[in-house]
């Protein structure tokens, strides 16, 4: 599938515009180096691909595939666009990278979101809240059978 993807690359004289990187193993440092990530999936759950690169603070255009929704404010923290709409994908793209103010704001909001709903603090206060609801229901049960 790379060797395709490089062929089809190099015939539209597009090869310097685009890098596939393949099976890598130093994805934190590569993420440090890049300004936009792009998620042309079709259908997906929660992507943690998605949530790293919100945290790495990088701007991010997705499918509006229902789980995407949930991570991406579009508009606000990133783009969704339809699937499998090539056009939008590539407006999108553009409009990032002649806005450069709206990129670095899209990274930051995002890292904002990511830091504050899906951090491993909140995870944990989370399940705190539960346990603790969990905990009082059936205290109030306990209470109402004596």
């Amino acid at each position: 599938m790379l060797a395709q993807s490089d062929r089809l690359l190099r015939e539209a004289g597009l090869n310097g515009q685009a890098w596939l990187a393949g099976e890598r193993e130093n994805i934190a440092e590569l993420m440090r180096c890049m300004d936009l990530f792009v998620r042309p999936s079709l259908a997906n759950g929660i992507s943690n691909t998605i949530l790293e690169f919100m945290f790495c603070g990088l701007s991010i255009i997705a499918t509006n595939a229902a789980r995407n929704r949930e991570l991406v404010d579009d508009g606000v923290t990133r783009f969704l666009v339809p699937a499998p709409d090539s056009v939008a994908f590539a407006n999108a793209m553009q409009r990032y990278f002649s806005d450069k103010t709206l990129l670095k704001t899209h990274g930051n909001a995002g890292r904002l979101k990511v830091e504050t709903r899906f951090s491993m603090e909140t995870m944990a206060n989370s399940y705190m809240q539960l346990y603790d609801r969990v905990l009082e229901r059936k205290v109030r049960q306990t209470v109402m059978q004596s």
